[in-house]
């Protein structure tokens, strides 16, 4: 083969590498839209650092199985760096675990791995020890370093808007920088093999097959995430104990209307609105007073949560999922979660609705991007009514 059909053919491998389902795991778009929370990475991370302290086994599990002196001694070069050369306190494992017990509060020796992060571990030794070569080389070059600028990139954003500070994501930023050198001694080493038959088909079933276990075991994580954010709740409700005494604390009983949750302006789509959270310290239910100025309307909207509300006075057109509804003082209006939705004040005083939601149940089950503020509906709507 030619060098530049070689070259080709690695851009090939990566291209495949940038449209793997890996990118689109749940774990990923959740950090990626900043829905997780410092205490969601600290499970995450703590399960993450079985998968790290043994990275280099996997790179040793291919040296076992290469060949050639001259690529063993390169890639004697990549352990020599994750262990920090010459400052075995910089050793990237041990960059992980200050990250771990500065930034995240975690204490390593104390960590209980969950089976599918030991499966996820001992499965990815399995493929860098007992794989041909190629296939070990694929994994660990475009399968695994390759990916670690963009990884670890979004990652390191996610980190930073859960309020992890600064001076705590060393490995993160170390990572980022140095690990493209890495890659390309296993790239090199796996470009080595070109000659070989059906080498392309070889290494992408290599790389895609790390691919798939770091999706895999991503998928597990989120879920767990999920769960350890439910779990608090199903535990009260299953104990059937009164959670009165806890509530006593803040009160079962409010004569004022709250505290400001959220408001907007916009003249240009009549949007004009107030949103109060009544501070009562339910466990699920979250109760709101809404107000709209006469001839005014919120914004088109849907969440995560569902809604009662309860006209206290004045008169209401709700739109729900494109039905319209006439609510008047003392009527009730649901909204399901998710539905696209939007009130207008249609009398001539002020509309007080009292809305009722379970957000204290949704915002732990739901991980993601929880309120979505539609502008181009509410433009729409402006323009049909303008018509």
């Amino acid at each position: 083969m030619k060098i530049n059909s070689l070259e080709e053919s690695l851009d090939a491998l990566r291209a495949v590498e940038q449209r793997h389902p890996f990118w689109t795991s749940s774990l990923l778009q959740a950090s990626g839209a900043g829905a997780m929370t410092r205490e969601d990475f600290r499970f995450v991370f703590s399960q993450y650092y079985f998968y790290s302290k043994n990275f280099t086994r996997y790179l040793a599990a291919l040296m076992a199985n290469c060949d050639n002196d001259l690529y063993r001694s390169r890639l004697t070069q990549n352990l020599w760096e994750e262990a920090g050369g010459d400052r075995t306190e910089k050793r990237h494992a041990e960059l992980f675990r200050d990250f771990l017990k500065e930034g995240l509060g975690i204490e390593p020796e104390a960590i209980r791995y969950e089976d599918y992060t030991v499966h996820f571990v001992q499965s990815f030794l399995d493929l860098c020890f007992r794989s041909p070569p190629i296939v070990s080389a694929a994994a660990l070059s475009l399968g695994t370093e390759g990916l670690v600028p963009r990884l670890y990139a979004i990652f390191l954003e996610a980190l930073r808007n859960a309020g992890v500070r600064e001076e705590h994501l060393e490995f993160f930023r170390i990572h980022i920088g140095c690990d493209d050198g890495h890659a390309a001694t296993l790239e090199s080493l796996l470009l080595s093999y070109a000659g070989e038959h059906a080498w392309f088909e070889t290494a992408r079933q290599g790389m895609a097959n790390a691919l798939s276990l770091r999706r895999c075991f991503f998928e597990n994580l989120f879920s767990s995430v999920r769960m350890r954010r439910l779990l608090p709740v199903l535990e009260r409700i299953q104990a059937a104990t009164s959670l009165a005494p806890e509530h006593a604390k803040a009160g079962f009983h409010h004569r004022s209307e709250g505290r400001r949750m959220y408001a907007n302006r916009d003249d240009k789509q009549n949007i004009e609105f107030t949103v109060d959270r009544i501070p009562i310290n339910a466990d699920v239910l979250d109760p709101r007073m809404v107000r709209i100025p006469p001839g005014k309307n919120n914004e088109y909207h849907r969440h995560a949560h569902e809604t009662l509300m309860y006209v206290l006075s004045g008169g209401a057109r709700v739109l729900i999922d494109g039905a319209a509804i006439q609510a008047r003082e003392g009527d009730v209006v649901y909204v399901p979660r998710w539905a696209l939705h939007q009130t207008h004040n249609a009398g001539d005083g002020e509309l007080r609705i009292l809305a009722v939601t379970d957000f204290g149940l949704a915002t732990r089950a739901f991980v993601g991007a929880y309120q979505h503020r539609e502008k181009e509906q509410n433009e729409r709507a402006m323009n049909e009514r303008s018509t």
